[in-house]
């Protein structure tokens, strides 16, 4: 399991805290990215390592972060 898989695991998580559904798509991503729909909210992460700056605005981008 590499560091982006661990980071989708962790984004599910907090997507069931707060009760919101989750979903996240290879096959729709472009190249090796994935699409990850939280709630009614959509981002696309990419396909190298998540650093923490990128992590946050993904989480801001999906409204995990308060």
């Amino acid at each position: 399991m590499d560091k982006r898989d661990i980071f989708i695991a962790e984004l599910r998580d907090e997507a069931r805290r707060k009760g919101l559904s989750f979903r996240a798509e290879k096959r729709r991503g472009k190249g090796g990215h994935m699409m990850v729909y939280v709630g009614n909210r959509l981002t696309t992460v990419p396909s190298r390592e998540i650093d923490p700056k990128t992590a946050r605005k993904i989480r801001k981008q999906l409204g995990l972060v308060d």
